[in-house]
C-alpha cells in the first residue's frame, strides 16, 4: 500500500497566517476604540441634571400660566352668562316700560272723570261704570308689575317726587309732601313715573323768628 506524503508547510505560509491574525486583532481593537469614542460623544450630548431641572421648571411655569389663563377664561364666560341672563330678565320685566308710561295718563283721566261723577249724584250709574273700568285697568297693569306708590305724608324724595310747588304749613313738618297732583308709579322695583307733589315749608313768620347763625356759623 502506498502512502501519500504529507505536504510540508512552508515557512512563508506560517508567516502569512500570523500576519493575517494580527491584522484581525488590530481591526477589533480599533472597532472597540471607535465604539468607546462614540459612546463618550453620545454621553456628552445628553443634558445634565441641572439643565433638566431648568427645563422642568420652565415647563411647569408654562403649565401654570395656561392653567391660570383657563381659569380666567372660565370666569369671564361665567360672568358673560350671568350678564346675558340679567339682560334677558330685564328685557322681560321692563321691556314694556314705554307702553306702560303712555297708558298712565289714561288712568289719570279715568280718575278725573270719576271725581267729577262723584259730584253729580244723578250720574251715579256713570260713576259706577267708570270706577269699574278703572279698577279693571289698574288690575291688569298690576299683573305686569305696574303699581302706584303713596306720596302724601312722606318726606320729599327727589328720586321719586317732582315738586310742583312749596306751600307754607304749620301743620306739617318742613319738606313733607302735603298734596299730590299726579300719582307716581313703579314698574317692579324701578321708577316708572315720578309723582307731582306739593311740599310743605315753614310759614314766613316762623322763618323770620328762627334763630339765625352768626358770622362764625353758630346759632
Amino acid at each position: 500500500m502506498m502512502h501519500k506524503k504529507a505536504t510540508p508547510h512552508h515557512k512563508g505560509d506560517e508567516q502569512d497566517a500570523k500576519h493575517s491574525h494580527k491584522i484581525e486583532i488590530t481591526a477589533d481593537e480599533k472597532s472597540c476604540e471607535a465604539a468607546a469614542e462614540a459612546a463618550a460623544d453620545g454621553k456628552g450630548d445628553s443634558p445634565s441634571a441641572a439643565e433638566l431641572t431648568i427645563q422642568l421648571e420652565q415647563k411647569e411655569k408654562e403649565r401654570q400660566e395656561l392653567y391660570d389663563q383657563l381659569l380666567r377664561t372660565m370666569a369671564d364666560f361665567d360672568n358673560y352668562k350671568k350678564r346675558v341672563a340679567k339682560d334677558k330678565d330685564d328685557l322681560i320685566r321692563y321691556g314694556h316700560e314705554k307702553l306702560f308710561r303712555e297708558l298712565l295718563p289714561v288712568i289719570d283721566n279715568f280718575e278725573r272723570a270719576l271725581e267729577q261723577a262723584k259730584n253729580s249724584p244723578e250720574q251715579k250709574a256713570l260713576q259706577e261704570g267708570i270706577a269699574m273700568i278703572l279698577k279693571q285697568f289698574v288690575t291688569a297693569l298690576e299683573k305686569f308689575g305696574v303699581k302706584e306708590f303713596s306720596s302724601v305724608g312722606q318726606v320729599f324724595d327727589p328720586n321719586k317726587h317732582e315738586a310742583m310747588t312749596h306751600q307754607e304749613s304749620a301743620e306739617h313738618e318742613e319738606n313733607t309732601v302735603i298734596a299730590e297732583f299726579q300719582k307716581g308709579y313703579n314698574l317692579h322695583d324701578r321708577l316708572l313715573r315720578a309723582a307731582m307733589v306739593a311740599v310743605a315749608k315753614r310759614p314766613a313768620e316762623e322763618e323770620a323768628a328762627a334763630p339765625q347763625p352768626d358770622e362764625t356759623g353758630q346759632l
